[in-house]
């Protein structure tokens, strides 16, 4: 008999393990015509949530819920519910339509340790944020491998998803509407490696007993290393938090690195008090970037950075290639980018945003001076005034300026860009002088309303019109991404276009 190879047999394990839990995994049925004392079979169903939280499942087991049909309780799941990579615990509807968990004053599902758990295709309600709600849609926490997909969460006084202490978690085309807190959210403990896209936030307005913090957000993540955020809308949320201070915002992070918000749109939010913005980078977030992201009508700027006190380090942040139009309609009184500066912050690349505000200043600068803060290659236009704020404070170059109300070019007390120039250095690279004051000629400016981000690509506001002074005039950026909003490739060499749009071949 030959000696068993040790080696071969260890490359095989994980295959053998995942086949001899796939034989013993089942399939569970549940329907409000069952009985909770059957098997759970198709032809047999279980009848309750009860039965659920009494029985430990296995990996590759499923939960179904009869479509259609809606089931009162809170599903509850621990260390013994818990799957494997390639076979997980699956919660999910069969038959027509999703089943509905009505979890009244409770959050709907609340797994904790479960790995490789996949909750898809079923929604959750709660008793409504102001109803007597006390809980989220989903909680997940200290799960390693889940995913949430095709679930719609709406009535909690919490979140309608919400996510800690997870690794390799997915959350996706989640519909998140009417609740209190946000409509997603990521925090508290640690989390690496979260992915959120096609998502929906919805009319998430604040929690009504949250006294003390902010309330009423679209999709806010913190705590977490390693996070994308793409293809999500946040819209009119935000817009009753019931208290004065630091507000809501449509899609922001705190607390963070390495996150990724990229072809989101960001449009009507609110607060009743500071904030309310489109998009933010705030307090502790380092090596993160926004880009090809559309914001639109927020009572607050559409790109925000800012620190809170205390919080960890803020760096080595990019904001770039966005469009921002008519933000900052009450709050900050300033449209399309707002730096709140405070001791913490540095280092942060601001280039190649195209902002339009009929209404006020195009940006915000508040604070002390904000070291290595540089704007490069945007197009600025306002109303009344350029800026809100010193402008002294960061450095820009190869920048765009125009008021649209005739107004002339003021910034820092001096009464031409030639002066400003001149005087401070700013708009100057090897002693040329490299901003513009001019028109930018843009098509359609101001008339932006896209609501679908996967849409984004064809937006026809915003593209440069054939002569404009801004194709080709940009200051070289290193690592610049290597595209524009529309995916118009930006060669790494040469002299980019100023604002999102580069023309190319076009020029």
């Amino acid at each position: 008999m030959k000696k068993l190879d040790m080696a071969r047999y260890a490359l095989f394990l994980p295959a053998l393990l995942l086949a001899t839990h796939a034989a013993w995994s089942e399939t569970y049925h549940v329907s409000p015509k069952g009985d909770d004392a059957a098997p759970g079979a198709f032809s047999t169903p279980w009848k309750s949530i009860e039965k659920i939280n009494k029985t430990d499942f296995q990996p590759g087991d499923q939960i179904l819920f009869e479509g259609g049909c809606t089931y009162p309780g809170a599903i509850r799941l621990d260390g013994l519910d818990t799957g494997m990579p390639g076979n997980p615990v699956t919660i999910s509807s069969y038959g027509d339509g999703r089943a509905t968990i009505d979890a009244g004053n409770d959050t709907g599902l609340k797994a904790d340790g479960c790995d490789s758990l996949v909750v898809k295709n079923i929604n959750f309600k709660g008793s409504g944020r102001k109803q007597g709600s006390n809980g989220s849609g989903v909680d997940i926490q200290n799960c390693i491998g889940s995913s949430i997909d095709q679930v719609e969460a709406q009535g909690f006084r919490l979140c309608g998803v919400t996510v800690q202490g997870v690794r390799d978690m997915r959350i996706t085309h989640v519909y998140a509407h009417d609740n209190g807190a946000a409509g997603i959210g990521v925090g508290d403990q640690w989390s690496t490696n979260v992915y959120i896209g096609y998502c929906v936030a919805e009319n998430n307005p604040g929690d009504p007993l949250n006294l003390d913090n902010h309330s009423g957000n679209g999709i806010v993540v913190g705590s977490v290393r390693g996070c994308i955020i793409e293809y999500c809308e946040a819209m009119n949320n935000g817009w009753d938090m019931p208290r004065e201070g630091n507000g809501p915002v449509g899609i922001w992070a705190w607390n963070a690195d390495r996150v990724t918000i990229q072809f989101c749109i960001s449009h009507d939010n609110k607060s009743p008090s500071w904030d309310g913005g489109g998009f933010d980078l705030d307090g502790g977030v380092t090596n993160s970037v926004m880009q090809y992201n559309l914001s639109y009508n927020n009572i607050g700027p559409g790109y925000f950075m800012c620190m809170y006190w205390p919080s960890p380090v803020w760096k080595n942040n990019i904001i770039r290639y966005n469009i921002s139009q008519n933000d900052g309609l009450k709050n900050e009184q300033c449209g399309g980018i707002r730096i709140n500066w405070m001791e913490g912050m540095s280092d942060a690349q601001v280039y190649n945003n195209t902002v339009y505000n009929k209404f006020g200043p195009a940006i915000d600068i508040t604070g002390d001076q904000a070291p290595g803060f540089v704007f490069r290659n945007n197009i600025l236009v306002g109303a009344k005034r350029l800026i809100s704020g010193d402008a002294f404070k960061v450095r820009f170059e190869g920048n765009l300026y125009w008021l649209l109300d005739g107004g002339k070019f003021s910034v820092d007390g001096y009464d031409s860009l030639e002066a400003w120039s001149a005087a401070t250095g700013q708009e100057r690279v090897n002693g040329v002088l490299v901003g513009q004051w001019a028109a930018p000629r843009l098509v359609r400016m101001g008339k932006a309303s896209c609501t679908k981000p996967t849409d984004l690509a064809a937006l026809k506001e915003y593209h440069l019109k054939h002569g404009s002074s801004c194709i080709g005039a940009g200051v070289p950026i290193e690592d610049n991404g290597g595209r524009d909003f529309w995916g118009n490739p930006v060669a790494k060499e040469g002299k980019p276009t100023i604002g999102a749009h580069e023309p190319g071949a076009s020029r």
